[in-house]
């Protein structure tokens, strides 16, 4: 299941906007709020259940891990991919 349930999004729970440097998360779901993304995300491999490493989150675009792959988030789509 890509999308969060309403219970998923309650509060509490982490984003990949939350995550530290050097920090490493899972996928939990994909936010339907967001949903002009999801296809992006999905498109660059960021799906539930796949593992993500924050390498940057210094207050501009989230430099991630993910997949073997480096990729640059804006905040907006961090928000959209709920982690655990």
């Amino acid at each position: 299941m890509f999308f969060c349930k309403t219970k998923d999004t309650a509060d509490g729970v982490r984003t990949l906007n939350d995550l530290k440097d050097g920090e490493k998360a899972v996928v939990r779901c994909l936010s339907r709020s967001q949903g002009c993304h999801l296809s992006k995300l999905t498109a660059m491999g960021i799906t539930p259940g796949t593992e993500i490493e924050m390498l940057s989150n210094s207050g501009g675009p989230l430099l991630v891990l993910v997949r073997s792959s480096r990729l640059c988030l804006c905040r907006s789509l961090g928000q959209a991919v709920v982690v655990e």
